[in-house]
């Protein structure tokens, strides 16, 4: 789910409950693709931060994607591929 966005172009975004104490190979890779509920490619895996028990991860948005989209999925789940 994501939980908010920074710097205009980057989501923080909460990790999974199955992400909690997950093994590190089990992480998204950085670089991974992110979909949004309609399935459409919205960004990739820039970092996978705080704590391994409840990791967060950043998603770096990819520039053909509207401003006005972004702030629409505040609080709405998002996927890694």
């Amino acid at each position: 789910v994501v939980s908010h966005l920074i710097g205009g172009r980057k989501l923080i975004v909460k990790g999974s409950e199955s992400m909690s104490f997950c093994n590190i190979k089990d992480l998204p890779r950085k670089g991974s693709a992110v979909l949004d509920k309609k399935v459409a490619k919205i960004g990739k895996v820039s970092d996978i931060i705080g704590p391994t028990a409840h990791p967060y991860v950043v998603v770096k948005i990819f520039s053909d994607v509207p401003d006005s989209k972004i702030k629409s999925w505040i609080r709405e789940k998002v996927y890694v591929k």
